[in-house]
């Protein structure tokens, strides 16, 4: 079924909507968050969670990319779960190596700077090359290991490692240029 019948459905509170969804997007919303969380269980709980999180967003949102606003959903909701799994004992790990470059104190709710912040990220994004871009995209948002993401873009683990240190000081340079950085 197509992604605008599908909201349609939606929309209109139509049970065919969500069961059309979870046909069409359950196996990636899973494959989101089975990167993101270790355990399958807590995964499949993110899953039905997006799935819910969908239905209870369309309407009032009526989303003109499905498939997008789907991943943008379930990437949210897995990392919720990680960092309230995590909560006792945060690692220094994935969770924090882009506070290195988002400015600190960013306030979700606070809707002209996301907004404005997601514009420069984009900008930023589109500046890099094809390789990079993907690398980028590939751990720190569908939150792939450096080693699988470095396998992706057919990269050695160490040369990913070290090209992620320097995207993350581009894009800190990059905010801190157009004020939306601030240490």
């Amino acid at each position: 079924m197509e992604d605008e019948k599908i909201t349609e459905l939606l929309y209109n509170k139509n049970e065919r909507g969500l069961a059309a969804l979870r046909s069409k997007y359950n196996r990636l919303i899973l494959k989101i968050s089975r990167t993101i969380l270790s355990s399958p269980e807590d995964a499949d709980e993110c899953a039905n969670d997006t799935l819910l999180a969908v239905w209870n967003g369309i309407p009032p949102e009526r989303p003109q990319n499905l498939k997008a606003y789907v991943c943008k959903i379930a990437r949210r909701r897995s990392i919720d779960k990680l960092r309230y799994n995590t909560a006792a004992a945060r690692n220094a790990d994935l969770l924090t190596e882009l506070d290195e470059c988002v400015p600190a104190g960013f306030s979700v709710e606070d809707h002209a700077e996301k907004a404005e912040l997601a514009a420069a990220l984009s900008d930023w994004l589109n500046s890099l090359d094809e390789t990079k871009r993907q690398l980028f995209t590939l751990r720190y948002f569908y939150m792939e290991s450096v080693k699988s993401a470095a396998k992706s873009c057919k990269m050695s683990e160490t040369a990913a490692s070290t090209a992620l240190s320097r995207l993350r000081e581009n894009l800190k340079k990059y905010l801190t240029e157009r004020g939306l950085f601030y240490d």
